[in-house]
Formats: C-alpha cells, structure tokens, sequence
C-alpha cells in the first residue's frame, strides 16, 4: 500500500503540504520564539480573518474546479471550465477585498485600529492566494500529484527562507510584509506548471459552454462557497471569539501556538482528502466499488488520526518547555483537547469528499449551517466559565456533533445519488 501511495504522488503531495504550511501558521514554529506572545497571537488572528475572506474571494471555483475537471471529459473543457473559474473568482475577489475594506474601517471586523490597518495590507495576499488554489486543485484534478508537489515545494522553501529572514530582521511588520511578498512569488511557477493554453475562438461558443455543464459548476460553486464560508467561521470560531471577548493576549499567543501544532496534524488529514477526491470521483458510476473505497480509507484515516495526535502531543511536551520556555506551559492544555478535536474531524473527513464526489455539496452546506452558530455560541459561553481552555473545548465538542451527524449525511446522500443514477438507467 506504501509503495503504491507513493507511486500514486501521495508522500509528495503530503511533504508539499507541509511546506505550504509552514507559509501560514508552520512558520510560526520558527519565528514565536523571535516574537512575543501577543504577536504571535496576532498574526494567528489576521490568518483567520484572511482564510474567511480567501473563500469568499474563490467564491467556490475552487471546489467546482476540482469536481468538474476530475470527470472524464475532453481537456478543451477542462481548460474553459479552469478559466470560467478564474474569471468568477477574480470577480469575487474585488468584492471581497472591498467588503474587507469596510467592515475593518468601521471597527466590525478586528478589536483594535491598529490591528485592522494591519489586516487591509496583509489582505493584497489574497488575490495571489486565490490564483495559485485554483491552479493548484486543476493540477490536482488531472492527477497531476507529482508536478504539482514539486512545484508548492520549492516555491514554499523560498517563502519559509524569506519569512524567516525578514521576521528575524524586522520582527511583527517583518513576518507580514514577507508573507504578502511570498504570496505574489508563489503564483508565477505555478502559471508556468498548468501553461494556460488559449482554447481556439471557435470553442468557446454555446456548445462548448452546454457540454462542460456550467450550471453543474455553478451549483457546486454556490454551495461550495456557502460551506467553505460557514465552515471557516465554525472552524475559526475560537479565534473570532478570542478577539473580540478576551483580554489576555498572551494567552492567546499560547493558544496560537497550540493551534499550530493542530495544524500540522490537519495536513496529513487535508493530504488525503485531496488525494482522494479524483479517485471518488470516478467511481460515482459504481455503487458497490464507490462505498467499499470510501469505508476502507475513512476506517484507515481515523485509525492514522490517533497515531497522529499521539506523535504531535508527544513532541510538543518534548519541544515546547525547551524552545519557548515556561511562559508557554499552557499550550499543552490547549493542545490536549485540539487533539481530540482533530481525532473527531478525521474520524469523518473523507464524508465531506464523498458528497462533493456525488455533486451534493449542498448536504455540506446544511451541516455547516447547524454547527456554526453553536460552534461560536459554545465558544463564548465557554470562554466566559472555564477561560482560553473552554475555547478549546467547544472546538473539540462541535468536532464531536459533526462526526454524530456523518452517518445520516451519508446515508441521504448515497439514497439521493444512486436512486437518481438507477431512475436515469431505467429511463434510458
């Protein structure tokens, strides 16, 4: 199984993503001990809010990008469906910078001024950000894994060596202004990878548009973004929160750090979510073959999630007393209960992937509209009884509703995909 992983790019895409990280939230590892833990919570706090306006910028192309070109279908259409999704999303990125712009300059997005000045200059990463996911799921798409790693690999090593050097140099306006710098930089190699062939004017007329069924990657795209969007909130709930309703900015530089270490465990999850997608994807036809692949993988992710967070609490009470100190004791508490969290989240993610795969993303949106608002509310509630770690648990018990929830989705899902697919059999 190793061997054929491997062959099939996966150990490429999981190393990419890592480096990719390391660009967000992985980099922090390096530079907290160069920043204060104020700081540090800070720039965790402007990535939460950048990751919200990312998805409402991609406004789902993205997510139908990945779906749609995963068919077997012609590449003429999968190129136009490529562009017709870079043409929606730099439209929706205008909005979005410009919705950014004024609920940061009315005082409704971040706690303080300053924090919010900061916000609308590491906000210019966001249309470069956009490009390179859309590019990127194409590539991943085509299954072109390997090309794709190696091209997020050394485009990420350069922004983790820059980063790092200008947040060791010029500290907090250091770590943004290299951020937004890497940002730009990372799109160009990634033009180059997928070379956007010119679709000849004859092909883009009416038929071209009826044959890649845009209304199929509108609705993907609509939910899509929906989802994404209520996903993000619920999922960054507790920084929003933390924001607005707590005064101990240490603590949240502590809590920050916790996250970070969530974060490399989520990448291994996020490896093989997006591996996975093309290959669910062509198996929509088959029933039988389509279940078995989704039950074998989940059963193994979830098995890998409790190995995962063992290996990552074991190595954060080994590193965090030597390299941050003391002051940084209560990361560990926070990261006990992320890691429940993160066992909860994987022991369903591949669920997720199987209804995008069925084209019902709208399942998704349905679930994500029912955690968030109790996500937050158990955030706040919890914040204000039992401190930062209440915070902590209301993720970790949101993780837990979510994965309750995972059979019956499922089950809805398979009934409306296959039923449709027999009905359409027996028509024809």
């Amino acid at each position: 199984m190793i061997r054929l992983l491997f062959q099939k790019g996966f150990f490429h895409l999981l190393s990419a993503n890592f480096l990719t990280q390391f660009l967000g939230f992985g980099t922090l590892l390096f530079i907290a001990k160069i920043l204060t833990p104020v700081e540090v919570g800070q720039i965790k706090i402007l990535q939460s809010y950048a990751a919200l306006f990312i998805v409402l910028a991609a406004f789902g192309s993205d997510t139908a990008i990945l779906r749609c070109c995963a068919e077997n279908r012609p590449q003429a259409e999968k190129v136009y469906l490529l562009r017709l999704g870079l043409r929606r999303a730099g439209l929706a990125t205008v909005v979005a910078l410009a919705l950014m712009v004024a609920l940061t300059l009315s005082g409704l997005l971040t706690s303080t001024r300053q924090l919010g000045l900061w916000l609308l200059f590491y906000s210019l990463c966001i249309p470069f950000a956009v490009s390179t996911s859309l590019l990127t799921v194409f590539l991943q798409s085509l299954k072109r894994i390997k090309e794709m790693a190696r091209v997020q690999t050394f485009v990420k090593l350069q922004s983790v060596f820059l980063i790092v050097v200008c947040t060791w140099i010029w500290h907090f306006p250091g770590f943004i202004i290299s951020s937004v710098i890497a940002y730009m930089v990372g799109l160009f190699p990634m033009i180059h990878q997928v070379g956007l062939r010119s679709i000849s004017r004859r092909a883009w007329g009416a038929a071209l548009e009826e044959a890649c069924s845009t209304q199929v990657f509108s609705k993907i795209a609509l939910f899509s973004v929906l989802a994404n969007g209520i996903s993000i909130v619920s999922q960054y709930s507790d920084i929003f929160v933390l924001d607005h309703f707590s005064s101990n900015r240490a603590g949240i530089g502590y809590y920050s750090l916790a996250t970070i270490f969530l974060l490399g465990a989520t990448q291994i999850t996020a490896t093989v979510q997006s591996f996975a997608t093309p290959y669910l994807t062509e198996k929509i036809t088959d029933e039988m073959q389509f279940r078995q692949l989704l039950a074998q993988n989940q059963i193994r992710l979830a098995a890998l999630s409790v190995g995962v967070a063992s290996l990552v609490l074991i190595s954060a009470w080994l590193l965090v007393p030597r390299v941050y100190g003391p002051d940084y004791a209560p990361t560990l508490g926070f990261l006990g209960v992320l890691m429940l969290k993160y066992i909860f989240a994987s022991s369903c993610a591949l669920v997720g992937v199987a209804i995008l795969s069925l084209g019902l993303p709208h399942y998704s949106f349905y679930v994500y509209l029912v955690l968030m608002p109790i996500s937050v509310i158990l955030s706040y509630v919890l914040l204000r009884h039992l401190g930062l770690i209440g915070v902590a648990w209301a993720q970790a018990i949101t993780a837990l509703l979510n994965l309750s929830l995972s059979p019956w989705l499922i089950r809805r899902a398979w009934r409306e995909a296959f039923t449709r697919k027999t009905t359409a059999v027996e028509l024809a």
